[in-house]
């Protein structure tokens, strides 16, 4: 995509955004770092951003560039960044490492160019340099696809992606990995009492609180499952640290004051907290487990923790 003013216009049409938000966004690429873009694997879409002048790619949940599938080594290639030149190389991978069909000898340092696909066992990456239009173009298409309209929470189509991926890569590396699933307590009386701007309301209000909180890292997914059911999973963490979360936030969410037309909205929620286990075969086990905890949680007396 070319950048020049004469073909402004064209970039209008490309992207379906009018002249100020276009340029406001190649304000914003940039300042965007290089990075490889997930185009086939999951989630589809993300950004790995390329931030450090070395990054191990691999399965390893530890890895700086982590992708969750067993057919990419542990350790299976390094990103290398010397000022605007971005390299990598492969590490001895079981499956290999191919740029544009073209397959890397281990040890061999190969340049990267804008748009090189990267094959990394079954997965495939695209490469951008930093300052890119399309590096915020592909975030906004990513975001849009995965995001819940109303919270901006992911959306339960992402959740169950990522779940899927994180409990085979738990099982694979022997690592932690916990869920934890909160219900609204009462929900349809605040629909019922306050319509349903004042649910909407209460909705946002618990999402934005939820992320005030610092407690939720960069690997966590915190996705709405359905109305008024969310869910937070946790990679690498016990169910012990994930219990500590979640006392944190039923604390919370009966706390803080949900004012809605100058009316406060008692709100709480009740909990479940599971951990993935070896009998565990799939992702829906994990959510079966987390599920039945909270209805304990419910049947219990509602806003409380069940573990």
């Amino acid at each position: 995509m070319v950048d020049d003013d004469n073909n402004s216009g064209d970039k209008t049409a490309i992207l379906g955004l009018d002249q100020e938000t276009i340029n406001r966004e190649l304000q914003k690429a940039k300042e965007q770092p290089a990075c490889l873009i997930l185009i086939r694997g999951t989630p589809q879409g993300h950004r790995y951003f390329i931030t450090q002048d070395e990054m191990i790619i691999g399965r390893d949940p530890a890895a700086d560039i982590s992708i969750a599938d067993q057919s990419i080594s542990r350790k299976h290639a390094k990103v290398t960044q010397e000022g605007a030149i971005v390299k990598i190389e492969d590490l001895g991978s079981a499956n290999g490492t191919a740029i544009n069909g073209k397959k890397l000898e281990p040890g061999h340092v190969a340049k990267l160019a804008k748009e090189d696909l990267v094959k990394l066992g079954n997965s495939i990456v695209k490469y951008l340099p930093a300052g890119e239009i399309e590096i915020i173009f592909y975030g906004n298409l990513n975001q849009a696809a995965n995001t819940d309209p109303l919270t901006r929470c992911f959306n339960k189509g992402y959740f169950l992606e990522a779940i899927d991926a994180e409990v085979k890569r738990a099982k694979a590396l022997s690592t932690p990995l916990s869920l934890i699933f909160f219900d609204l307590d009462h929900f349809k009386k605040v629909n019922d009492t306050y319509g349903h701007e004042g649910g909407d309301y209460v909705l946002k209000e618990f999402t934005n609180l939820i992320r005030g909180m610092g407690i939720i890292t960069n690997k966590d997914i915190f996705a709405r499952y359905g109305g008024e059911e969310f869910c937070l999973l946790m990679p690498g963490k016990s169910v012990q640290e994930a219990a500590k979360t979640a006392e944190m936030m039923r604390g919370k969410i009966q706390t803080h004051a949900f004012i809605y037309e100058a009316k406060r909205i008692p709100v709480t929620s009740s909990i479940g907290v599971a951990e993935l286990k070896a009998d565990m075969d799939t992702a829906a086990d994990l959510i079966k487990a987390a599920d039945k905890l909270l209805y304990e949680s419910k049947q219990g007396g509602r806003n409380r923790v069940s573990v």
